[in-house]
């Protein structure tokens, strides 16, 4: 088996590439995958995108400051957390509009 990033000979019980470090992904790209590995990547306990979330409301200098000074391994790249947040915000958005008449008419009294 070789790595698909460096090309490096692998032996077949290896999880990670010793050279490169990359991950070694046995199965096919299905949708089912790609959603265990986009929980995976952004919500496990141990990952960038929850310290970033959780540092930004609680201490944000020392998550920026950091971040300037080349921390970079211990928070989520800012274009990531941006779309993150964006398509967040735009999903929250789109289901609200799609059910605010019935809160308004809930509100109101004259709901069915």
């Amino acid at each position: 088996m070789q790595c698909k990033n460096c090309d490096n000979t692998l032996r077949t019980d290896y999880s990670y590439c010793p050279d490169c470090g990359a991950k070694v992904i046995r199965n096919r790209l299905t949708v089912k995958n790609l959603w265990y590995d986009i929980i995976e990547r952004y919500f496990n306990l141990d990952n960038t995108f929850l310290r970033t979330f959780i540092n930004l409301f609680s201490k944000p200098e020392a998550v920026i400051v950091g971040y300037i000074e080349g921390i970079r391994k211990k928070y989520l790249n800012p274009i990531s957390y941006l779309g993150i947040a964006i398509t967040l915000s735009g999903l929250l958005v789109f289901f609200m509009r799609k059910n605010s008449g019935q809160f308004d008419m809930d509100v109101l009294g004259t709901g069915q």
